[in-house]
């Protein structure tokens, strides 16, 4: 059984003695924040916040902590997060504690229960010794369990009880080295393979939980290839019943990953048939994307799409229908080449109607160059950006040059750009979900190897708003979401240092004391 949201803020109560980092256009910082049900009633000086809730509020001193608004990622995967039971790894900062970690957490599984990590991390996010985990290793540390722990989508290290389950004859190379390759396509039929949990809605649970002791109070769940529909109504089903404790916003997208006009041309129809925006504040579907025609827009650092001109022609017909039928749209686009198509095809489907009140975004966006932030300003299209670097994979920042690597994506040009935009991670599998790394990678740009990934970082200020009251905006929902201001909904992270003066490197290390999402403690306690 998932637990309800529970041990709500009875009735009024009034935070105070604290620093309530509001988030709002003056980025003010206050002393205290009346919660009143699920939004909140007051902000301002201890005096008047009190005055205001009355003498029946419950007061609760801070103690001088500091209080930020709900956190916010605009590009994570969580539904996929809630397939399988896992083993994260993010955040981990050195081998030998990985493999600790591992051994103690197969140590507790339930029998049948397989062992496994699916992305998250990577090797070169540690210290020192940085080589793949080894087959003997993981014999080691799993015994027959079988193990698989996938580093983002470059490899997976496998250990014999693995090879045993999935059948992996004598002498392929995987038995001999306890790898697997591959990338993105082949790790994810190996996961979908995997046996799912026992109980599928603790899953959904643990996973919110999880998201709730990181600070996150709100995701928009772009899809994904091979997702499953039962995973959606699952999430639908808790939604229906009050049980989720994290906001989950959805988009209808291609998920079986098509790749033929023909097919496009029933993605469209689906568009046509469908309509964006018909849930509530915690659970909704509200865009297309992040994939619709794979052809089309399809591509990763130095490998931009190749369409055909029926390729683009498919994607036209999805675009623009997408217009017609007043949808916002997100859009998978990493490099400069990939990016100039996604803005064509916008532009052509401006003229069916506009698209800057739909708010439609591209994603990922690292090759975005000044011409085509002046081209999605224009058109009114917002970015958003992931902290995928911070995991530090300097292998793929060597196949395509460092100075180019350390410029992608460019977190000071787009800032100062003057279009919307916001910050994500492109979690679970792609990259890790920690928004205080996230925040951290932004400030210092620096990834968890101690490597120079950013040239421009950007001001504490400006990462904070961008992982908060920005996304609320490509979601529709910045007049609830996104900062701390009277009416809006109760949505805040109280943390266990202060993010405006703590030193730089400790941003990473940051810890909620208490998630609180519309006036429910989630997480901690207060």
């Amino acid at each position: 059984m998932s637990a309800p949201r529970a041990r709500a803020v009875n009735g009024a109560c009034v935070l105070v003695n604290g620093k309530i980092v509001t988030a709002d256009d003056q980025f003010s910082v206050r002393q205290a924040v009346a919660i009143d049900g699920e939004r909140v009633a007051a902000v301002g000086s201890d005096a008047a916040v009190r005055a205001q809730a009355g003498p029946q509020a419950t007061v609760i001193d801070l103690g001088g902590k500091t209080v930020i608004p709900g956190l916010i990622d605009n590009h994570n995967h969580f539904v996929r997060l809630t397939e399988h039971v896992e083993v994260r790894l993010e955040g981990v900062r050195t081998r030998a504690a990985a493999l600790d970690l591992l051994r103690r957490r197969a140590a507790v599984l339930r029998p049948g229960q397989w062992l496994l990590t699916l992305g998250g991390w990577h090797e070169d996010q540690w210290e020192g010794d940085r080589r793949e985990l080894t087959l003997a290793e993981l014999d080691d540390a799993a015994g027959d369990r079988p193990a698989f722990i996938q580093a983002q989508y470059d490899h997976a290290s496998v250990n014999t009880g693995w090879l045993d389950a999935t059948g992996v004859p004598p002498g392929a190379s995987a038995r001999a080295t306890g790898r697997v390759g591959g990338g993105l396509v082949a790790l994810n039929r190996a996961a979908a393979a995997f046996p799912a949990g026992d109980d599928p809605e603790a899953g959904v649970s643990a996973a919110m939980a999880w998201y709730s002791s990181l600070g996150l109070t709100t995701v928009f769940d772009p899809g994904g290839v091979g997702v499953s529909d039962a995973s959606y109504t699952r999430i639908e089903a808790l939604a229906a019943r009050g049980e989720l404790t994290l906001r989950v916003f959805t988009t209808l997208g291609d998920s079986v990953g098509s790749a033929t006009p023909a097919a496009a041309h029933v993605f469209a129809e689906r568009v046509r048939a469908g309509r964006p925006f018909q849930g509530d504040h915690w659970h909704d579907r509200i865009a297309v994307g992040e994939i619709y025609y794979a052809p089309y827009h399809w591509d990763h650092v130095a490998s931009p799409p190749r369409p055909s001109g029926e390729d683009v022609a498919a994607a036209a017909e999805i675009l623009r229908a997408a217009a017609a039928s007043g949808w916002p749209v997100q859009t998978h686009a990493v490099t400069t080449e990939g990016l100039d198509r996604v803005l064509d095809g916008y532009q052509d489907a401006d003229r069916v109607r506009p698209i800057g009140p739909l708010r439609w975004s591209v994603t990922h966006a690292e090759g975005i160059t000044p011409a085509q932030l002046d081209l999605a300003r224009r058109l009114g299209v917002t970015v958003q950006l992931r902290s995928l670097s911070v995991i530090g994979n300097q292998r793929a920042v060597a196949s395509h040059g460092a100075p180019a690597a350390r410029r992608m994506p460019p977190l000071r040009l787009v800032s100062g750009s003057g279009l919307a935009w916001g910050l994500g991670t492109d979690g679970t599998r792609a990259a890790q979900v920690n928004p205080f790394i996230t925040l951290w990678w932004a400030v210092t740009g620096r990834s968890l190897s101690g490597d120079v990934v950013l040239d421009e970082p950007i001001s504490r200020e400006e990462a904070l708003v961008a992982h908060t009251r920005s996304n609320a905006r490509l979601m529709f929902r910045e007049n609830h979401l996104g900062s701390i201001r009277p009416g809006l909904l109760a949505d805040m992270v109280v943390l266990d240092r202060d993010y405006l003066t703590v030193p730089e490197e400790q941003i990473k290390d940051i810890r909620p004391v208490a998630t609180i999402v519309g006036g429910n403690v989630v997480y901690g306690a207060l």
